[in-house]
């Protein structure tokens, strides 16, 4: 049986450029060797596109950017096809310039199968604004928020302090600020401002925990959600500390760390039912953004459980949330493979989809426009 070869793209032009390679690396030595060739694409900070080896699949390389680049193979990025004998696309991005359906656009017109949601899912999925909207339309529960732009930031809002102030491109928690009082609000905004054009502020939910699920498949067809989780945040806010860093000494190997290291209660320690209710909100959110592959929704419950909001998507989650599904009791390799293969499914059923239309309406385009000019 031959491999399928498979090209982790990853890094990018983002403020989490190392976070996505953490989820690369976990990736890619997790993937079953038996199954699949993985080809390392690595996007440097600048843009670059670099042809990886063996070296890229060690963490330990990773220390030093500017060695692991050097002498490498650059790559061209556009049609015809750069990525040569690829059978499937595994893009691996957090935040702008991969996450956001950019790169999803890029594998769409070079027709190459790739994971995760598409180019309008992810790009809902990394705007908070637009995602609000568009879960205000499936009447999902959210918290009161409003939003600004950088060039024309507000003195103050129409909202009960205390408040979240979020640049509205953005994850990690970089970016992001909890305020108590119309006097931090200036600096917040700013801050906010340095990391997008658009910035959002929300109500906060107090006294809220938070509890997130994940869900996998693609929109038309059966969808699962995995157990709930309670992240357990070190002060008001889930910090990138708390994401990421607070595993910097656990014992876990390299491949596991990231968000699965960080303080968590799986499953979360809520009543069944709510659990069941969060998992169809789930379902709903991800149905309404059209998401594929793989995603993790995240909500605030009140403490008696009575109340559930939508707090966002993430279409590409740190570490895949494959702590989530191993809870569920889908290992790591497997549910890799879930994913290639709804990425396949996917681009097998957008072949079915016919993208030209033939007629003749150029056959006579010179002796139509004798005489005139074609204007622009």
């Amino acid at each position: 049986m031959s491999k399928l070869n498979v090209a982790v793209i990853y890094g990018g032009r983002s403020p989490e450029h190392e976070v996505a390679i953490i989820t690369a690396l976990q990736v890619m030595q997790n993937l079953d060797q038996d199954k699949y060739e993985v080809t390392p694409v690595y996007i440097t900070k600048t843009g670059d596109w670099i042809m990886g080896n063996n070296r890229f699949l060690i963490p330990e390389s990773y220390q030093d950017l500017g060695k692991l680049v050097s002498g490498t193979k650059r790559l061209s990025i556009f049609p015809p096809r750069s990525l040569p004998n690829i059978d499937v696309a595994f893009p691996i991005f957090h935040g702008s310039f991969g996450e956001d359906g950019t790169v999803q656009g890029l594998l769409e017109m070079q027709n190459l199968p790739y994971a995760g949601s598409g180019v309008l899912a992810s790009s809902l999925g990394m705007d908070k604004i637009l995602q609000k909207q568009v879960f205000a339309a499936s009447n999902l529960p959210q918290v009161k928020h409003f939003q600004f732009y950088r060039n024309r930031l507000p003195k103050s809002v129409p909202l009960r302090y205390p408040l979240y102030v979020k640049p509205a491109n953005g994850g990690s928690s970089i970016g992001t600020t909890k305020v108590h009082s119309p006097k931090e609000l200036k600096d917040a905004l700013e801050v906010a401002s340095c990391y997008d054009r658009k910035i959002i502020v929300e109500e906060s939910a107090e006294n809220f925990k938070e509890i997130n699920v994940s869900v996998l498949g693609n929109s038309g067809s059966q969808l699962r959600t995995s157990v709930c989780e309670q992240p357990v945040p070190s002060k008001d806010i889930l910090t990138f500390a708390d994401k990421y860093e607070s595993g910097s000494k656990s014992s876990l190997p390299a491949g596991r760390q990231g968000m699965a290291s960080a303080k968590r209660l799986v499953p979360a320690p809520i009543h069944p039912t709510t659990a069941q209710k969060i998992a169809r909100l789930a379902k709903t959110a991800y149905l309404s953004l059209d998401c594929s592959g793989l995603a993790r929704v995240d909500f605030l419950v009140s403490q008696d459980e009575k109340t559930i909001y939508i707090n966002e998507i993430n279409t590409i989650p740190g570490s895949l949330a494959f702590y989530l599904w191993e809870a569920s009791g889908l290992k790591f390799p497997r549910l890799l493979d879930e994913v290639i293969n709804l990425a396949l499914a996917r681009h097998q059923d957008s072949q079915k989809t016919t993208y030209t239309f033939p007629n003749n309406l150029l056959a006579s385009l010179g002796q139509t426009l004798k005489g005139s000019k074609l204007k622009g």
